[in-house]
């Protein structure tokens, strides 16, 4: 049966994992991303730690999120679903020898155009833009260029995994593929070993939850290992955070949609104070935040209203 905590920043901050997770987004230049993210890796972490190099991974709505680098690192195969995939970056590409598919079955959502419009508005285009006329007008110099970013993008994450000894695995490869996790006909039952989730799975409407579980659980092996992270709250009904179109789930909720019975007994109301009064959140907040309000922190005003919540199993 899954369980269920309610991710105490204040705790991963104390754990011996949070330098290691801090020290890979520096490595990896993934800084720059979700307001509480930080924590939901180390908790991810704490669990996949344990598991056996050997497994093929799920990671459920990964996009383009640190959470399947993380595992590729640690030497896990990783197939990220998602509903929208753009190229990767010649860096990642090299590294993690990325392959990408699109499934027959998928269909696109009003989400998917929630992710590609919260894109454009906190990158600007201007980098597409520049790349684009590079490419164009002076292929060879973008080349070499492309080249040289692969390079220093492999030194920083090879030193980490040395010091970490992480080294003891190879780097594991990624794949992308472009589908709906509520409907995965060309996925065979029992296809993966665990699953991963870094935030995601709160942005399936609520009226297809419980099918999206469903089938989330069908591509797993029996007594998968789970380490998901999604937003609870302190309210007793789940609500919807608007700006960033995301569900915030109450307990009797996770124990409803996803059968999870909680670890232990935390007052919500606390952890949520806790992350309010964050002063390291607070501080590395990702300047994307302050540029959109369609967003989990909107014009990066600090304000939480809703905390991250890890789901477990194995």
């Amino acid at each position: 049966m899954l369980k269920y905590e309610l991710i105490d920043p204040e705790e991963m901050m104390r754990s011996e994992d949070f330098a290691i997770i801090e020290s890979f987004l520096e490595a990896s230049n993934q800084t720059q991303i979700g307001w509480h993210y930080v924590m939901d890796l180390v908790w991810i972490y704490s669990k996949a730690k344990s598991w056996p190099r050997n497994m093929k991974v799920l990671d459920a709505g990964g996009g383009r999120g640190p959470g399947q680098l993380l595992l590729a690192e640690m030497g896990f195969e990783v197939t990220n679903i998602d509903l929208w995939h753009v190229s990767p970056s010649p860096a990642w590409k090299d590294r993690y020898k990325i392959k990408i598919k699109t499934l027959d079955s998928y269909v696109s959502t009003t989400y998917r155009d929630h992710l590609i419009n919260e894109s454009s508005e906190s990158s600007g285009g201007v980098k597409a833009s520049l790349k684009t006329l590079m490419s164009v007008a002076c292929p060879e110099i973008l080349e070499k260029w492309q080249s040289l970013k692969a390079r220093t993008y492999h030194k920083p994450l090879d030193h980490w995994r040395s010091y970490w000894h992480q080294d003891r695995y190879p780097v594991g490869r990624i794949e992308w593929i472009t589908g709906n996790l509520c409907h995965l006909p060309e996925i065979p039952k029992g296809n993966f070993d665990a699953v991963i989730s870094l935030s995601s799975l709160e942005h399936i409407p609520i009226e297809t939850l419980e099918q999206g579980l469903k089938e989330i659980c069908r591509v797993l092996k029996d007594n998968a290992h789970w380490a998901v992270t999604t937003s609870g709250t302190e309210k007793s009904e789940t609500w919807f955070h608007e700006p960033s179109k995301g569900l915030c789930f109450s307990a009797s909720d996770l124990n409803k949609y996803f059968n999870a019975i909680e670890m232990r007994a935390t007052e919500p109301e606390l952890i949520l104070e806790k992350y309010r009064h964050s002063e390291y959140l607070e501080k590395n907040i990702a300047e994307s935040y302050k540029k959109s309000g369609n967003n989990g922190m909107p014009w990066g005003v600090w304000n939480p209203q809703y905390f991250p919540v890890g789901i477990c199993q194995g």
